[in-house]
């Protein structure tokens, strides 16, 4: 029987985890654990211990936001985005050790984040904890280290938050750390004495510049430089990144090149969900939701839906040319008028569908208050599940708007492709 040695590597974004973990299967390195500091944390706490993830603190804020007294925060509490920038500023208060419970009595904001704190930690479950949770938990069980980890290495980190960096120095004590810092700078904080820095000699890339007018030429000239760097043989996909402080402005050209150039180019901050055919689809619900009903807004919507199962899909193939092309059609009245008009009695597959069409109407008409219903009952799965993140990220009089927001993985893995991301992606 072989023996299998420990070996734990630390690393910071998913992306390189990944990217270590499959050099890692290839090299058949046996007892290798790759993950971030906070999943080292959890596991060191033991039991059935995890850290807070981002589904579930968004989750718990939806749900504790409108009973929870924020103090000078109340006004603010039921405006679009508040779920975001509180699970943001829980975040970053967690990452940076800083104790809202103690602290809440310094300023009124603090009191504020501090009750919305207390709120959520109580709505997660219980197996979840904060990363100072983390910290306490396993730096009572650090004899446990060797036979969990064994010796550890951090990888591609130029920083670590300030709430690890306890448990950190208190692991070098049980088992050899180093810190791989490459030509990167080593942070002030670390202990030379207690972790081993491995550095590398600084590198002097070569620097080229193209001139461009607009956005979408400046992603033009960065789809060509990909596509030579690949043709030419100089470069692996994996190897390519594509990169730029303002992301926002390229994402749509690059996504269209990328279509066009056959090219498969990874977003690693996410695609718009408006992108995609289901995204489009949750969008034209809330456009009628939000606006009222239209001809035009109803065909588009029966476009988008009725090629997967629902209500839509039980009308017959090309029910819309029934309808009067001259008349908008912005009320329910108006839409009763014409299923018990002109559209009575016309079946195009010898099937009366006016009731079905009614009920449907009938549930738009009632505006943003049916969302939740609506999304339920018009929705298929992968729909349902945009719609459903979308109401959980912000209230539903701003669904248009949260919908524009939000991101979804665009199916590429990083391991084999050429990556778009933000420049503080890169950099760290």
């Amino acid at each position: 029987m072989q023996k299998t040695t420990r070996h734990a590597v630390i690393t910071h974004s998913l992306l390189r985890m990944r990217e270590l973990r499959l050099e890692a299967a290839r090299g058949r390195r046996q007892g290798l654990q790759i993950m971030t500091f906070e999943q080292l944390a959890a596991r060191l706490a033991g039991g059935l211990a995890q850290p807070v993830d981002d589904d579930a603190l968004r989750e718990a804020i939806t749900a504790v936001l409108p009973e929870t007294a924020l103090g000078e925060l109340d006004g603010i509490k039921a405006l679009p985005g508040m779920v975001d920038a509180a699970a943001d500023t829980l975040r970053k208060a967690w990452r940076a050790g800083v104790d809202l419970q103690a602290r809440g009595g310094e300023h009124p904001r603090l009191q504020s984040i501090a009750s919305l704190e207390a709120a959520v930690v109580d709505a997660l479950p219980p197996a979840m904890m904060r990363p100072s949770d983390l910290v306490a938990a396993g730096s009572a069980r650090l004899e446990h280290a060797p036979a969990l980890f064994g010796p550890i290495e951090i990888v591609g980190i130029t920083e670590l938050s300030p709430v690890w960096r306890p448990l950190l120095h208190a692991l070098a004590g049980h088992v050899p750390v180093r810190w791989i810092a490459g030509p990167r700078p080593v942070p002030g904080w670390l202990d030379g004495k207690a972790i081993e820095i491995v550095r590398d000699e600084a590198r002097t890339p070569e620097v080229a510049a193209v001139s461009a007018a607009t956005a979408y030429h400046e992603a033009v000239e960065a789809m060509r430089w990909a596509r030579q760097l690949l043709a030419s043989g100089r470069a692996e996909p994996a190897e390519i990144v594509i990169a730029s402080a303002t992301p926002a402005d390229y994402d749509d050209h690059l996504l269209s090149l990328r279509a066009v150039a056959s090219l498969d180019l990874h977003f690693v901050h996410g695609v718009k969900v408006t992108a995609s055919r289901e995204g489009q689809a949750a969008a034209a619900l809330a456009d009628i939701l939000l606006r009222g009903l239209s001809q035009t807004r109803m065909r588009r919507l029966n476009t988008l839906l009725r090629a997967h199962p629902g209500p839509f899909a039980d009308l017959p193939e090309g029910w819309p040319r029934i309808l009067p092309t001259d008349s908008p059609l912005s009320s329910a009245e108006a839409w009763t008028r014409v299923i018990d008009g002109p559209m009575a009695g016309r079946r195009l597959d010898g099937k009366d569908h006016g009731a079905a069409l009614a009920a449907i109407v009938g549930l738009l008409s009632r505006g943003i208050e049916a969302a939740e219903e609506a999304g339920e009952t018009l929705l298929h799965a992968r729909v349902r599940a945009i719609w459903r993140k979308a109401l959980a990220a912000g209230p539903a009089a701003s669904l248009d708007l949260t919908l524009e927001t939000l991101k979804q993985e665009d199916g590429l893995d990083a391991c084999v492709s050429a990556c778009w991301m933000p420049a503080s992606a890169l950099a760290a």
